[in-house]
């Protein structure tokens, strides 16, 4: 029952959270926002979200991971309030380090105390369905966030997504004392080199999607695309289709235990997502880009899965590695779309920071298999 609790409370918080960076992006272009501001918009959050995951993570090994989730989610329901009343780009600057702060607060402590409580056994089916869950709140609140940005305006918008966190403030587990007598698997011999691969994938994969949700909306504006019901509600179809497909992964993913430490599996998943970022930027179809963005989500599910897998399998610190993960996949949602925006205003092709996400996901695997190799000779 503690695991479904901490599911749905993922669940929520994703879907509050996705459903604000959709509006986010959308109020910034009404705004008038460049690709590069739009990149320094998800920094301005994301860099309170990096530094404080790396102290919130050993944090939570000792303090109450309950009341850091809870004032995580009291944290997100006063950013989404707070932007709601924004009526500039600098207001939205000012307001988005709170929903990084907020976030800092609620993952690693949600995902020690999932790693501190479950049996090592058992660590692949409750991840997989704790991924399931928050990874089908982001997918829905991409996709219903579009459409109630359109029918009811951002603020109304806004405060609903900020109504969704209330039941995890009143609801979330508390804490429990540590088991004793845990039962624990053979550690892997090559654990500590998959996990920083997994580190290294996630950090582009990342930085791949958080191009997309923040800054394909002003690709799609700019090539007259997304002419299906409208491009607002559109483009958040869009999303929820890439991350719906993130959520089939993680579905499948937790009924197996023959992919953890598959390198060939984890390139692969990386390949695909190069691949599909750029394919996207080639079709001129509103009906292909929906066919070619669940690629990228299938890949993002089996690259994430991992990472999480290689942190939390293990004796100790799940707060810790929980953070060291979340930190990283939070530095490259600053750095890949910063460096594709900033590509895109130089340039003046709005199809650079997917080109270079996709250069980058290969350069990354190269980087993975001499962390492997290097493995092997010591």
């Amino acid at each position: 029952m503690r695991l479904w609790r901490y599911c749905i409370a993922g669940l929520l918080y994703d879907w509050l959270a996705f459903v604000y960076w959709t509006v986010v992006p959308i109020r910034a272009e009404e705004f008038g926002a460049t690709a590069t501001q739009l990149a320094l918009l998800q920094t301005a959050s994301t860099a309170f979200y990096v530094l404080n995951s790396l102290f919130m993570g050993r944090l939570s090994d000792r303090a109450s991971r309950s009341r850091l989730a809870r004032a995580g989610s009291v944290g997100a329901i006063a950013a989404c309030l707070l932007t709601a009343q924004a009526g500039s780009m600098a207001g939205l600057f000012l307001i988005a380090p709170v929903m990084g702060l907020a976030a800092s607060l609620t993952w690693p402590s949600m995902q020690g105390a999932l790693g501190a409580e479950t049996d090592p056994a058992r660590m692949e089916r409750a991840l997989g369905l704790f991924n399931v869950t928050w990874s089908i709140g982001k997918a829905a609140g991409f996709a219903m966030a579009g459409w109630l940005d359109s029918t009811r305006g951002h603020a109304a918008t806004l405060w609903i997504a900020a109504a969704a966190a209330v039941p995890i403030v009143l609801f979330y587990p508390r804490d429990v004392p540590p088991r004793t007598g845990q039962l624990q698997e053979a550690g892997h011999p090559d654990r500590a080199a998959y996990r920083t691969m997994g580190y290294v994938a996630n950090f582009i994969a990342f930085g791949v999607g958080a191009a997309f949700q923040n800054q394909f909306y002003k690709y799609l504006d700019g090539a007259g695309l997304c002419n299906l019901g409208g491009r607002k509600t559109y483009f958040g179809l869009l999303l929820g289709v890439m991350f719906a497909a993130q959520t089939v992964a993680f579905m499948a993913l937790q009924r197996g235990r023959g992919w953890t430490y598959r390198r060939s599996l984890l390139y692969a998943a990386q390949g695909l997502i190069a691949a599909a970022s750029v394919a996207l930027t080639l079709t001129r179809s509103d009906a292909t880009l929906l066919l070619l963005a669940p690629l990228v989500g299938i890949g993002l599910g089996f690259v994430y899965a991992s990472s999480i897998y290689y942190s939390l399998h293990g004796p100790t610190d799940h707060g810790k590695y929980a953070g060291l993960h979340e930190a990283v996949l939070g530095a490259g949602t600053i750095l890949v779309p910063l460096a594709g925006g900033a590509l895109a205003d130089a340039t003046g092709d709005l199809r650079m920071p997917y080109w270079l996400a996709a250069a980058s996901t290969l350069a990354a695997i190269g980087v993975q298999e001499g962390v492997y190799r290097r493995r092997l000779r010591s």
